[in-house]
């Protein structure tokens, strides 16, 4: 059976935690234990920071950004250069691009088909009126 940790705390309340095996103290307060409990908590740190990219002057304007964006994003997973979480808010990121990239080419071809149209339009409402 585990026994608990003897450690008394500075408010005088015994710690809760179990003692390692062979120790008389949990893993917390186990003075042999310090080194260990150092690196855990170097780690515990480490896993717990956002994964950044450095600064990139890269732009996404247009398909061919994107398809760019997407290579440079594949080939930095593969070499283990990004984290696999912040590929894919780069993908996903990128997918909204795309979207948007479109609406604004339909937006485009719509205003030159409507500056096309209108000279066709406005003769055809004044041949009404005359009419």
């Amino acid at each position: 059976m585990a026994t608990q940790c003897t450690y008394i705390k500075p408010n005088k309340e015994k710690c809760r935690g179990y003692a390692v095996s062979g120790s008389k103290y949990c893993f917390a307060h186990d003075p042999t234990q310090a080194s260990k409990r150092k690196a855990a908590q170097r780690k515990g740190g480490e896993a717990g920071r956002v994964a950044t990219l450095p600064e990139s002057s890269l732009s996404v304007r247009n398909m061919s950004d994107v398809l760019e964006l997407m290579e440079l994003t594949i080939n930095d997973v593969r070499a283990g250069r990004l984290d696999v979480k912040v590929a894919n808010a780069i993908g996903y990121l990128a997918n909204v691009s795309v979207k948007v990239i479109q609406q604004t080419d339909i937006e485009a071809r719509l205003e030159a088909l409507e500056s096309v149209l209108e000279p066709e339009r406005a003769a055809y409402i004044q041949r009404r009126r005359a009419a």
